[in-house]
């Protein structure tokens, strides 16, 4: 099948080709352009977007980096799978990572620190919601947990998030049909109690909204999985 990959536009050095090659393929793999378990070979790629060896194999590391890509021999890689295994560990991540975010955010704020890019980031995710776009829900959403990490102040933790933002992305997107509206009235509370300033709040807020989103996660990246199966092996590779 065609892709539909957008060959990048001129640009003035490798760096930012690199960031322009990440971006397509990042969200190819988000969105099922490639699908879980198929193989990238760089010089491919690198004839399909018009591009040199070299920013694709810096674009491929940095995919590799968030988790949504596994190296493989001979200059390729190829997109790593969703199952429960997968699922649980990222959910277990999170409810590790996340909390703390939150506590510490709202000492932050409770300390004078400034709320507005917060606010903001909420106003984004919102936005998304009500334009139905599900890439964009997707990306809002896990900028605003990013945003929560980044108030925190904490730098290893802020660290230690960007390693999972593309992976909480990519199952956002596999999970859209949940109740969105649901998950909006959840974002608000959270927000709400980090803005707060009461940590113990913000921390138990952010721990069940997390915990929240488990059990509806599994039930669908399993139904995926069950009908990946039913469909036989594809093409891909």
């Amino acid at each position: 099948m065609a892709r539909k990959l957008r060959p990048p536009v001129e640009v003035v050095d490798d760096t930012s080709q690199t960031r322009r090659i990440y971006d397509d393929l990042r969200r190819a793999i988000i969105t099922g352009e490639y699908r879980e378990g198929e193989k990238l070979p760089e010089a491919r790629l690198a004839a399909m977007l018009g591009a040199s060896r070299l920013p694709v194999r810096e674009a491929l590391a940095l995919l590799e980096f968030d988790g949504i890509v596994s190296a493989l021999p001979r200059r390729s890689a190829v997109v790593r799978s969703w199952d429960v295994t997968a699922v649980e560990e990222l959910f277990d991540v999170r409810i590790g990572l996340e909390p703390l975010a939150a506590r510490l955010a709202a000492a932050r704020i409770r300390q004078g620190h400034d709320s507005s890019p917060l606010r903001a980031a909420l106003r984004e995710a919102r936005g998304a919601t009500d334009s139905g776009d599900p890439l964009r829900i997707a990306e809002t959403n896990a900028k605003l947990h990013g945003a929560i990490v980044e108030l925190s102040g904490n730098s290893l933790l802020t660290q230690l998030m960007r390693t999972i933002l593309a992976r909480m992305a990519w199952l956002f997107f596999l999970t859209t049909e949940r109740n969105t509206e649901e998950q909006r009235d959840e974002h608000q509370h959270l927000i709400d109690a980090i803005c707060s300033g009461d940590e113990r709040l913000a921390e138990y807020a952010m721990l069940s909204h997390t915990e929240a989103g488990r059990t509806p996660t599994l039930a669908i990246v399993t139904a995926l999985r069950h009908a990946d199966l039913a469909d036989g092996p594809g093409a891909a590779g």
